[in-house]
C-alpha cells in the first residue's frame, strides 16, 4: 500500500514498492508477446510475524493504538495472509487469464486513494 501513499516513517519503503509496480507494468509489456502474465499483488494490514513489529512501529510512530490501526481498514480487521492467498489464487488461474500489468490491492478498504 505504501507504493501509493507513501510517508514517513517508512518513505524508503514506499519508494523501493513503487519501482516494484512500475517494473511489473513493464514487464507485463515484455513478457506478454511470449505469453507470461505478470501481476504486482500489495496486501494491507496482514497478520504474520514479520508485520506484527512493523504494525506496531507505525502506530507507536504515529501516536495511535493497534485498534484505531484496525479502525481505519473499512472492513473493520487485520488482513489473514489466506486472504492475500485467494486473491493470488484468482490470478494464477484460468479466470485472470487476461489480466497482466495490474497492481491489485488486497487490503481490506485501507488504500485512501484512486488507483
Amino acid at each position: 500500500m505504501r507504493s501509493f501513499a507513501a510517508a514517513a516513517p517508512m518513505a524508503h519503503y514506499g519508494a523501493a514498492k513503487a519501482a516494484l509496480n512500475t517494473y511489473g507494468k513493464a514487464l507485463a509489456a515484455e513478457l506478454g508477446p511470449a505469453g507470461i502474465r505478470v501481476t504486482t499483488v500489495i496486501p494491507g494490514n496482514v497478520f504474520s510475524p514479520g508485520a506484527d513489529p512493523i504494525r506496531r512501529h507505525l502506530a507507536d510512530a504515529a501516536g495511535i493504538s493497534l485498534a484505531d490501526v484496525t479502525a481505519g481498514i473499512p472492513l473493520g480487521r487485520i488482513g489473514d495472509p489466506r486472504d492475500v492467498g485467494e486473491a493470488v489464487a484468482y490470478l494464477v488461474s484460468d479466470r485472470a487469464q487476461w489480466v497482466t500489468g495490474a497492481t491489485l490491492v488486497v487490503d481490506g478498504g485501507e488504500l485512501p486513494v484512486i488507483q
